[in-house]
């Protein structure tokens, strides 16, 4: 019985994992690029033309809460070009 519940616990963590690593890079700028803290993702979409725009427009951004995300390029440039497809 042990075993059983083991196996199926196993199973069901190896099955349901893939699907929680899905998100995109984008998602985490969603938290606070909503509309009230940050400007909407879609007003990005219209205020920068292009994924680099974008990209440079973050790293020249003076609020403190983006100093984290400055430092990460390539997550900056992934999240960029996954919200201007």
């Amino acid at each position: 019985m042990k075993r059983l519940l083991l196996a199926m616990t196993t199973w069901a963590l190896v099955t349901l994992m893939p699907s929680m690593t899905i998100a995109g890079e984008s998602d985490t700028c969603k938290g606070c690029h909503n509309g009230s803290v940050a400007p909407s993702i879609d007003t990005l979409k219209s205020k920068f033309k292009t994924a680099d725009e974008l990209v440079a427009g973050a790293k020249n951004a003076k609020n403190d809460m983006m100093k984290p995300v400055q430092a990460d390029e390539a997550k900056l440039k992934a999240a960029a070009a996954e919200i201007m497809k």
